[in-house]
């Protein structure tokens, strides 16, 4: 799909204290190839915006280590355009900015973050090289964005190996002053198999969640990709397609309040 403008915004009144907002953005880093318009770079940023910024994505190799998707765009090696060194560069203009990597997303699957869940040999090679990685670019922190624990490729026991690497993962980040922050699925099809949603959230410091793409060309009829409450006419699975079921649901299940931010899509989509 072809998203009109750059920032997810993860918007919520959750507060880390009674004073402190949290505002989560996405960079999307391939926005840099858009043509006309459209074309987002790094310092298009506003480092005054967000509190955290996360630039979206790195990968998983087949070593399980933590892949650079995009060497050209996010790397200076070979003429490289040096994106991850820039966009933690922002911080200079905020010293108050967490810049974080997310790792994973839609294209990449879920089969080989399950099987690498599932030892502890991978789980302690990802850990480790992505803790490098950060470290070298001044990352503030890792965004999980496994799209989804049991799903798509996926194993039953993926309910509990996520859990054993979101702790190890945090213990291993929090260590070296470092955040552990999650993408998380809106949809209660989805979060029932993929989430143990207290024991996750004892080690995630910031649940984002994805309240948007719910609706999209892929159905055969038009409908809001991110409406805040069920249409009257909604019925079946599209009863918890909407803002208001996926906060609440996600709060019964479980969710810190002050952990949780609602995903806003700042693109179109069309039919």
């Amino acid at each position: 799909f072809i998203m009109k403008l750059l920032l997810i915004f993860s918007l919520l009144g959750v507060y880390l204290s009674l004073t402190e907002g949290v505002m989560v953005c996405y960079f999307s880093s391939w926005a840099v190839y858009r043509q006309g318009e459209g074309k987002f770079d790094v310092e298009d940023n506003d480092p005054g915006l967000c509190t955290h910024l996360i630039y979206a994505f790195a990968g998983l190799d087949t070593n399980n280590e933590i892949k650079v998707l995009d060497p050209w765009n996010d790397l200076c090696d070979g003429g490289g355009k040096c994106g991850y060194d820039r966009f933690s560069a922002l911080k200079l203009k905020n010293l108050n900015l967490k810049t974080i990597l997310g790792v994973g997303g839609w294209n990449e699957g879920s089969t080989k973050y399950s099987q690498m869940a599932a030892s502890a040999s991978a789980r302690k090679t990802f850990i480790d090289s992505s803790i490098a990685l950060l470290k070298t670019h001044d990352f503030d922190g890792l965004d999980m964005d496994w799209e989804y624990p049991t799903q798509r490729g996926g194993a039953p026991e993926d309910y509990t190996n996520y859990i054993t690497l979101l702790d190890e993962l945090g213990a291993a980040l929090h260590a070296e002053g470092m955040l552990l922050t999650a993408a998380v699925s809106a949809g209660k099809l989805t979060i029932d198999p993929a989430y143990d949603v207290p024991a996750m959230s004892q080690h995630i410091d910031l649940l984002n969640l994805m309240t948007y793409d719910m609706h999209g060309s892929w159905d055969k009829y038009t409908h809001h990709q991110s409406a805040l409450y069920a249409h009257p006419d909604d019925e079946g699975d599209n009863l918890y397609l909407n803002v208001d079921f996926a906060v609440n649901y996600w709060l019964e299940k479980g969710a810190p309040k002050e952990k949780l931010t609602l995903g806003i899509p700042l693109y179109g989509r069309s039919w």
